[in-house]
């Protein structure tokens, strides 16, 4: 318990952050709030995509329920990484296809027991379908080895890989909260190049311990030297 109390007491002393809105829509992505914490619903015609499973499961059923869904609904859980405030609704969700990137596992189980096996590992590159929607597949280790970003439909869900600040900007998660912090700013200053390379257009960037800011222009603010 009193890790636990350090850990949401490192994050929400972060003050100067965008506040997270629960419900908030960023594209066809929808934020559901876990006290200091998000996790997101993605639905479409053939799937209800999760990416991350919020803290608590409570707190996760209750917010599928304001969007008219079950947990039995839920078809696939898309994971940034394993740590206990985003996997700890895997237990909720036990029919859904857990994806990740292989190098997770270890957190995942550490985290979420069996629940959070990888049913489907995931590769950097890889575009996922769902109905109308193409899901990015971004590699993007440092918070922890197999952190990975999903970029759909314009909006870049970032997991723990950076937070927004009130005033606008992209930064990176407390050294502290990160297995290889440098590694982490690393990729973070690469990560607009890599959108561009790909042309994937950024309407949101969208952190799960801050609200969204718009656009690109904050990452490559980021990557000035």
């Amino acid at each position: 318990m009193r890790a636990t109390l350090v850990f949401v007491g490192l994050w929400m002393g972060c003050a100067d952050i965008t506040p997270i809105e629960d419900g908030k829509r960023y594209g066809p992505v929808v934020t559901l709030q876990d006290w200091f914490t998000s996790c997101f619903l993605l639905e479409s015609d053939d799937a209800v995509v999760l990416f991350d499973t919020c803290w608590r499961e409570g707190t996760l059923e209750s917010g599928l329920e304001s969007h008219g869904l079950k947990p039995e609904d839920v078809t696939h859980v898309l994971m940034t990484h394993g740590h206990a405030d985003h996997a700890g609704g895997l237990g909720l969700v036990p029919q859904a296809t857990v994806m990740g990137r292989q190098p997770e596992q270890d957190n995942l189980t550490e985290h979420a027991g069996e629940e959070g096996n990888i049913d489907q590992p995931l590769e950097a590159g890889q575009i996922l379908p769902f109905g109308s929607h193409e899901v990015h597949v971004i590699a993007a280790p440092g918070h922890t080895p197999g952190t990975t970003i999903y970029w759909v439909d314009g909006v870049v869900i970032l997991g723990d890989a950076a937070i927004a600040t009130g005033a606008g900007a992209i930064e990176p998660a407390p050294e502290d909260r990160s297995e290889d912090p440098e590694a982490a700013e690393t990729v973070l200053k690469g990560l607009a190049a890599r959108l561009e390379a790909l042309e994937l257009r950024v309407d949101w960037l969208v952190p799960a311990h801050s609200g969204g800011i718009e656009g690109l222009a904050p990452l490559r603010a980021f990557a000035q030297p």
